[in-house]
């Protein structure tokens, strides 16, 4: 029963047809077996036949894209989840099944995954790269490794919804980016703009969870945090009161007035405005190659699978050419 619960109808077929012995124990208790198998977790969700062609749009469209925001939950579905092919979500690990998992893209939009790393994290073992961390040792061919790496393009690409509504938006924004950087240059009429010297290139695609990364003050304005605050269901209080635990009484209190989360400047036009500073860990920048500022192709090693890479769906690491040598290499003869 608990290897059961971590199996779909599928893989208990599967482990079925392994022997007799096993197929002639299994069947002993065919009905709680097939009870206690893998549940998607959208299963308790009640079904909506009123906007069955809706829904049923955006689980067949992996485009769509809810406010532009990733993380968009739905009250209802088209039809009841499905048991027979339940996996957990190749991004934030949650238990959906083939009616609730986006549809796969096509295999051309395979190649816009990827992200560049910073030389700190192309260094890096491969192990050190995986959640959980494994040992340095650990080829990339092996089993337990396949299980940590991307396979989106061998295995396919298996997200649910909220993970997958954003990926065309973020492949666009990265691709978005590179085009300018590769357009607006190092050198604007003779003078150096500034951009690719120290902290001002690409960031590395692993973000916060780079090798090399920094904490760095960062800025936003109030008002505009304070709105998100209020979307998510918690008004921000004003800056002169914050409510008690009673509700009666309200005591002053400089939550939300000039400190040195909250510092007031002046903008545009003498206007003084409050913006907020926060601390927040940047990547390191990664490298920008000759021939590609030639011949204005971006990422052509990560693409061809010369260079280790990141992937912006699922956002675990790609292998390149080196991790697999080194694999063979170690490998005993």
């Amino acid at each position: 029963m608990a290897i059961a619960s971590s199996l779909d109808l599928n893989s208990l077929d599967n482990l079925s047809r392994t022997c007799r012995q096993v197929r002639e124990g299994l069947l002993q208790y065919r009905n709680p077996l097939v009870a206690h198998t893998l549940h998607c977790e959208n299963e308790d969700v009640a079904v909506d036949p009123e906007d069955t062609f809706r829904y049923r749009a955006r689980a067949g469209n992996y485009y769509y894209n809810e406010d532009g925001r990733a993380g968009y939950s739905y009250s209802g579905k088209s039809g009841h989840c499905a048991r027979d092919l339940v996996a957990e979500c190749r991004r934030c690990s949650r238990v959906v099944c083939r009616n609730c998992a986006i549809k796969p893209p096509a295999s051309i939009m395979v190649r816009d995954r990827h992200r560049r790393l910073c030389v700190p994290c192309t260094k890096a073992t491969l192990g050190a790269l995986v959640k959980p961390p494994l040992l340095a040792s650990t080829p990339a061919d092996s089993p337990v490794m396949k299980r940590e790496i991307c396979t989106c393009e061998s295995d396919g690409v298996w997200l649910c919804q909220p993970c997958g509504r954003c990926i065309r938006g973020a492949d666009g924004d990265y691709k978005s980016l590179w085009n300018w950087r590769m357009q607006y240059g190092e050198v604007l009429g003779g003078l150096g703009t500034g951009i690719g010297d120290g902290d001002r290139g690409v960031i590395c695609g692993r973000d916060s969870e780079c090798c090399n990364a920094k904490e760095k003050e960062h800025e936003t304005d109030c008002d505009a945090e304070d709105a998100r605050e209020l979307e998510r269901g918690s008004p921000p209080s004003p800056p002169w009161v914050t409510p008690s635990p009673s509700g009666s009484q309200r005591t002053p209190s400089p939550q939300l007035g000039p400190g040195y989360t909250r510092q007031e400047i002046e903008g545009i036009g003498g206007v003084v405005k409050t913006v907020r500073v926060t601390m927040v860990r940047v990547g390191a920048c990664v490298p920008e190659w000759e021939d590609e500022k030639n011949s204005g192709r971006i990422l052509g090693r990560e693409v061809s699978g010369q260079a280790r890479s990141w992937c912006g769906w699922c956002w675990r690491v790609i292998p390149g050419k080196k991790d697999y040598e080194t694999a063979k290499t170690a490998s005993p003869t």
